[in-house]
This record gives structure tokens, sequence and C-alpha cells, in this order.
């Protein structure tokens, strides 16, 4: 419905364009009066449109590069806080409706996947940023703290798309890379503190995955966290 504000300008401003045109003939023909009128009315209706379009395009640019969806709920339970032992559990909330629950060992969680950008004039027409989710895994507060200790993870990627039973993925990937509507493929991720009690929300923009505290335990967490870095 957004492009309908940079799509009807334009219809406008080519229709003034057509009436521009018409006054154009009647000089030719040396029908001043009616030439008058078709340049100037026509003109002005083409240059009206023709910004207005472009402010449309302008707010429609606007919308897409603040797009958001909601990707996934994180909660947190702590399981033996002095080892930093944390029960984390991953619901999606992004149509497949799949929960995921383990043990990860350290100071925050770190969500991780693979984004698929679009080219400027493709988001412009609504197709925003895709993604695939990896894994959640663990990190910690500093990179001393974390050498020699386990990598804890779990697989969060989930069912492969339909299309895959029908396609080898690599002939998806080609058949896209050649297609000329993708900007560019590239791993995101995004880490909050592991605190008991917390829950968080990760969403997708057109830049990557993004997150947020959702009730006060997570919102204390990660303001505690602020204050260190």
């Amino acid at each position: 419905m957004g492009m309908i504000w940079f799509v009807a300008p334009l219809v406008v401003a080519g229709l003034g364009f057509l009436f521009f045109l018409g006054g154009a003939g009647h000089m030719l023909h040396g029908r001043a009066a009616r030439a008058g009128l078709g340049l100037g009315g026509g003109g002005a209706i083409a240059i009206g449109g023709l910004a207005a379009g472009l402010l449309g395009l302008n707010l429609q640019s606007y919308s897409r590069l603040t797009y958001e969806a909601p990707v996934a709920e994180i909660s947190i339970h702590a399981q033996n806080p002095a080892q930093k032992l944390y029960d984390v559990t991953v619901h999606r909330l992004d149509g497949t409706d799949r929960t995921t629950t383990c043990t990860l060992q350290g100071d925050e969680w770190l969500l991780s996947g693979r984004v698929q950008k679009w080219k400027p004039w493709a988001n412009e027409l609504g197709l925003n940023a895709t993604y695939t989710l990896n894994q959640i895994s663990n990190m910690y507060y500093s990179a001393e703290e974390a050498n020699g200790r386990p990598i804890t993870s779990c697989d969060i990627k989930g069912p492969l798309p339909q299309i895959d039973q029908y396609l080898p993925e690599s002939w998806v990937n080609w058949l896209i890379g050649h297609a000329l509507v993708q900007d560019r493929r590239f791993g995101s991720a995004n880490f909050m503190p592991l605190a008991d009690g917390a829950v968080y929300r990760v969403v997708i923009t057109q830049t990557g995955f993004n997150a947020e505290p959702v009730n006060d335990a997570a919102g204390r967490a990660n303001n505690a966290r602020d204050g260190g870095y």
C-alpha cells in the first residue's frame, strides 16, 4: 500500500506530460490559446506530480529502511549461577513456532544466522531482508576468561525451505545471484547478558539482526553490562 504514494503521483505526472505534449501540438498548428493551456497546465501538473512522486519515494525509503520483523523470543533461567550455567529457551516468532531449550555456560548468549540483503530498487518495491538462523552459543565478558573454556551451543536452524526439496541449495543460490536482485549475503549475530528471569526479543532489520530487552530483568542486566564497556 505504501507504494501508492509513489506510483499515483507518477501517473499524474505522466498525464500532465501528455497534456504538455498536446499543448506543443496546438502550438505547431497555430492554436495559441489551447497551446498555452496545454503547455502551462500540463507542465504544472507534470512537475507537481513528479515532485509528489519523489516525496512518496522518499517516504517509502524511510519505511523500508526502518522495517523490523520479530524473529525469536529468548528466555533465561539460571541453572547454576556460580558455574555460570543457564537454561536458554529460544521460541521462534517468525511463523515456525519452534521452541528449543539448551544449556549455555558463560556471561552472554549469542544468536547468529545468515542474512540476505536485496538491491535498493527491489527493497523499494517491498522485498525485505530474508534470513536463516544458525545457532545460539555462549560468550564471556573477556577473551582472557573465555580462553580454555568450553563452547556451548545449540542448533536452531529449523527445517530446510520447501524449495530445497526440489532444487539443490547451490542451484537456488545461483538463480538468486543471477537475478540481479541480491545485494549481498552475510553473517549476522547479536548477544545479550545471561541473567536469571531475563527475556529478550530478536528482530530482523534491513541490515541484520537486532536484540532488545523485554522485561525488567533483561533491562537491568543489559544496563549493568553497558556500564562495563
